[in-house]
């Protein structure tokens, strides 16, 4: 669940990424599906989940959030 006044938390460290702000998320598909759905507030924390994911090939795609 997400705090008041934000859109989703990063996947790693919890912090919050708010409505219409910039947010990474993994290019692999099964990081993206509906129950997993994995966001990342930077590069570093994308970063952080690639030991436990195990990807051959991938990176962080640049996304906005939502405006409301």
């Amino acid at each position: 669940m997400s705090p008041a006044g934000s859109w989703k938390v990063c996947s790693i460290c919890r912090k919050p990424i708010g409505f219409g702000q910039s947010y990474y998320a993994c290019s692999v598909s099964t990081c993206n599906r509906t129950r997993t759905a994995l966001f990342f507030c930077s590069i570093p924390c994308w970063d952080a989940h690639l030991p436990t994911a195990r990807h051959r090939d991938a990176w962080a795609e640049e996304k906005q959030a939502p405006k409301s």
